[in-house]
């Protein structure tokens, strides 16, 4: 199947001066001074991993540049220290998010972009099927079965596959990795598959010789009604957090959408650059802020602005 488009064209979105224009106009220096105040004492962090709170080649040791870091373990040293919950939100599985939990000293998570709502380590697991219905006993064999799958390998043949070898590992939603257009790929499954999308996860690091796309992108097969933002805000409501105590961080479109239930939604600085086309809404998105910082030394930004304040020189 041919598409409109075989790439994502950023321009003129992408053209640098408007990119640095945007790096300025919604970094911390324009935007946080005034946001803080709409906050209260922050109780949840809901981040996603990688691109985010991860360094590269998801190290939380190692910064843009390969070089050993502390400070994003000091910034969640300080936050845990306060009682701030560290919730991990991410496309990962929740078998995969479980030794990443017990790593950090974390115990609740939010797995498959919101598909599975994970308390104390695995104790209580709560999975959203979304179209597919409460009563759907296996999700991920349900999709499976569905033929979208089939559907989409052949249809974007050498612009999209599995994500091997994560996609081995999945309990609620396929994963795949290639270069598509979305608008497309969406309005096939309506017509074909309807109750399902594909959700753009972001850039990721990889390659693939049997992919013949200029950039490697992540893309999850979701049952429609089931998102990051809309699992953070379940568990909101199940733990009684307000809007105004609440934060997240991301570095994708699929991160964005948390500005719609949280009180301040940080973009770190390679997540503006990695999405250009993300600005325009950004524009009229006053509570998100594009940090300084890439990757881990970003996240650590924003817990130092809204979580740790003026505090963290203090912690030693």
């Amino acid at each position: 199947m041919k598409g409109k488009k075989e790439t994502q064209d950023a321009s003129p979105l992408g053209d640098a001066e408007v990119v640095e224009k945007a790096l300025l106009d919604y970094g911390p220096n324009r935007r946080w001074p005034d946001l803080k105040e709409t906050l209260r004492g922050i109780r949840v962090v809901y981040t996603d991993l990688d691109g985010t709170m991860m360094g590269p080649g998801g190290c939380f040791f190692r910064n843009v540049a390969g070089e050993y870091t502390l400070r994003p373990a000091r910034a969640l040293l300080g936050a845990l220290r306060r009682g701030v919950d560290v919730v991990m939100v991410s496309g990962r599985s929740g078998r995969q998010l479980r030794e990443d939990a017990r790593l950090l000293g974390l115990s609740n998570y939010i797995a498959e972009l919101g598909a599975e709502l994970v308390y104390d380590l695995g104790e209580t697991v709560i999975v959203n099927a979304g179209g597919f219905g409460e009563e759907c006993p296996d999700l991920y064999r349900a999709i499976m079965e569905s033929g979208a799958v089939d559907f989409l390998l052949a249809a974007y043949r050498e612009r999209l596959e599995f994500h091997t070898p994560w996609s081995e590992w999945r309990d609620c939603t396929p994963i795949f990795r290639g270069l598509v257009d979305l608008e497309e790929v969406n309005s096939a499954l309506r017509d074909r598959f309807p109750g399902l999308v594909l959700v753009d996860n972001g850039v990721i690091p990889r390659t693939s010789p049997t992919l013949k796309v200029p950039q490697v992108r992540a893309y999850h097969l979701m049952p429609l009604g089931v998102s990051k933002e809309k699992a953070a805000a379940e568990d909101m409501r199940r733990r009684g957090f307000l809007r105004s105590e609440t934060m997240a961080v991301g570095d994708s479109e699929a991160d964005l959408a948390f500005c719609e239930v949280v009180g301040v939604f940080f973009l770190v600085r390679n997540g503006l650059l990695a999405n250009p086309q993300m600005i325009p809404r950004i524009a009229d998105l006053p509570n998100v802020v594009v940090t300084e910082g890439f990757l881990n030394e970003g996240w650590a930004e924003a817990v130092e602005l809204a979580v740790l304040r003026d505090e963290l020189p203090a912690l030693g």
